[in-house]
Parts: structure tokens; sequence; C-alpha cells
């Protein structure tokens, strides 16, 4: 009897700290995070913007702020796309888990880019 009691107990727990993993998930477990590569394009530092998901959900539909956001290179569309002043990431495709998104553009400072909107996604 003490077994299976045992046993339930620690599926409880088991199952909490499962269901626990995939509630942590939101919009601000996203990180941004930008560095200079060291590259320079017409005497502008090149900037690394790498967009981290430590989840194990799926984000979609991301969306950061990026008020004034310009570019010497184009970032390719499928990367960033701007209207106004939001940029949706990877065409509203998925930020996988533990995997980074990762888009480059040449400016003289980086811009205050931040995860604004997006849709989560555990399955």
């Amino acid at each position: 009897m003490a077994s299976n009691a045992c046993k339930l107990l620690c599926l409880v727990l088991f199952l909490s700290l499962v269901i626990q993993g995939y509630g942590e998930c939101q919009l601000s477990s996203l990180s941004v995070k930008q560095s200079k590569t060291g590259k320079l394009v017409q005497n502008k530092p090149e900037w690394e913007v790498r967009v981290t998901n430590p989840c194990q959900c799926k984000f979609q539909y991301t969306k950061l702020s990026c008020a004034g956001f310009q570019t010497v290179t184009p970032v390719a569309t499928s990367f960033l796309s701007k209207t106004g002043d939001i940029c949706l990431l990877n065409a509203g495709k998925f930020i996988l888990p533990n995997v980074d998104f990762v888009f480059k553009y040449v400016w003289d400072t980086s811009f205050n880019l931040k995860v604004i909107d997006g849709v989560i996604v555990c399955s």
C-alpha cells in the first residue's frame, strides 16, 4: 500500500513539474540581445540580433517594437518585416524552443528592440 502511495506521489510531482515547465512560457521569456559583429559596412558597424527562446513552447507571429529601425544593408523580409514601429520576426513562423533566431543589420547605433506580441504554442 505504501509503495502505491509513493508511486502516486511521484507521478503527481512529475506531472506538476512538466505542467509548470509549459506554464512558465511567456512573451517575456524571449530574450533579445544585440552585439557588434566587428564588421564595418560604409563605416557603420554591423549588429547581430539574437532572439533566444528558452521555453519548451514555440512562439509564432512574434513582434518587436522597432521604432526608428533603419539599416544600410537590407534585412530579408523572411527574417524581419517592418510596418510602422512594429517588426514581425521570421515572417510569423515559429521561433523554436532552445534555438536562437538571428539576423543582422548595419547602422551607427543599435536599436531598442523588444518583444511586444506573439502567440505561444505548446503542444
